[in-house]
């Protein structure tokens, strides 16, 4: 075992399908829940590309632990983002990273409808709703966040989308 954290680190990761009754193609997420006291909110971070995976945000900039090049082994990140809020980093669209199936979208409101039926289906599995959204990414993210958070408003679900703040991209 390469990490000893004095904490337990509660994690979870894997692919969600878009469509849960075709699950050809799917999404790969990494979640962490907030360390400290819950809190009724969600920050996903997209990188960009396109086509970059977010596992380089969770493992470079902004997650529980860094392991960037030259490392030997992952450290604690002290001011990673899950000291504030839960975090959810995707891989998207479809063919990015880890995420699979056949590249279907043409334009940004294609990927978009994919990433919001991910996320409904994420909320689902994980007993998610009535959460405030923020949605953020760096580089091409750019072209992602505002198409994204504009499905999120067009789906008129606060249940399930209720987008707070303004879409910001670093």
């Amino acid at each position: 075992m390469l990490f000893r954290s004095p904490v337990s680190i509660e994690m979870y990761s894997g692919n969600i399908p878009i469509d849960t009754g075709d699950p050809s193609r799917a999404l790969f997420f990494v979640f962490q829940p907030t360390v400290g006291s819950p809190v009724d909110e969600i920050t996903i971070w997209l990188n960009g590309g396109p086509g970059c995976s977010s596992l380089e945000g969770f493992f470079q900039e902004n997650g529980r632990f860094i392991w960037s090049w030259g490392m030997y082994q992952p450290q604690l990140n002290p001011y990673s983002w899950v000291n504030l809020t839960n975090v959810l980093w995707v891989e998207q669209p479809v063919g990015t990273g880890f995420s699979y199936g056949n590249v279907t979208a043409t334009n940004e409101e294609d990927i978009a409808v994919d990433f919001a039926n991910f996320f409904l289906n994420f909320q689902t599995i994980f007993g998610i709703s009535k959460f405030k959204i923020y949605v953020t990414g760096e580089s091409y993210a750019g072209r992602y966040v505002p198409y994204i958070s504009g499905e999120f408003l067009d789906r008129n679900d606060t249940d399930h989308f209720d987008l707070s703040g303004k879409p910001t991209f670093i």
